[in-house]
């Protein structure tokens, strides 16, 4: 194993709402969320439903994130992606 690092999803070196450089997670925008939870506050089973189509766009070495909502309260933060490998 070389200093190189896996290029995993955990690898990311910075959270950036913007920009979709290597290594980075952005967190879904507002109308990115509402595209396939139309209340805004996504569940778990609506993620998990969704999930096919979220990475689908998603580049080589780019993660995305989100709250996810149990009750109407969040509950935790959902991270997938694409490894660099």
């Amino acid at each position: 194993m070389t200093t190189e690092g896996f290029y995993s999803l955990i690898d990311a070196y910075a959270v950036d709402d913007v920009d979709d450089d290597v290594a980075m997670m952005r967190p879904l925008t507002g109308s990115e969320v509402r595209s396939w939870a139309p209340n805004g506050r996504p569940t778990r089973e609506q993620w998990e439903a969704a999930l096919p189509q979220l990475l689908n766009p998603v580049g080589r070495g780019i993660g995305r994130c989100t709250v996810l909502y149990q009750d109407g309260e969040p509950a935790e933060i959902a991270y997938w992606g694409c490894t660099a490998d």
